[in-house]
């Protein structure tokens, strides 16, 4: 009569032992997962922070290249 219950208290420790090596695991990637999200996230404000200051310094070239006249300088020019 003892053997069944040996036999299922060496079945639960093992689903147990089971589960900790997967959960483990599963927690191991989404650390991972966490860390690669984050310099995803970290690279593409990078890159638009550098296309708003590319869009910034055009901005700045088309002004030096024609600059916005002034409405008396319209009127002179009328």
């Amino acid at each position: 009569m003892d053997v069944p219950y040996v036999l299922m208290v060496g079945l639960v420790i093992l689903a147990l032992v089971l589960l900790g090596v997967s959960s483990r695991t599963t927690l191991r990637s989404a650390r991972a997962l966490r860390a690669e999200r984050s310099r995803a996230v970290a690279e593409v404000a990078d890159r638009a922070g550098l296309l708003r200051a590319r869009a910034a310094g055009v901005g700045v070239a088309l002004r030096r290249r024609w600059p916005r006249r002034t409405c008396r300088e319209r009127a002179r020019t009328a």
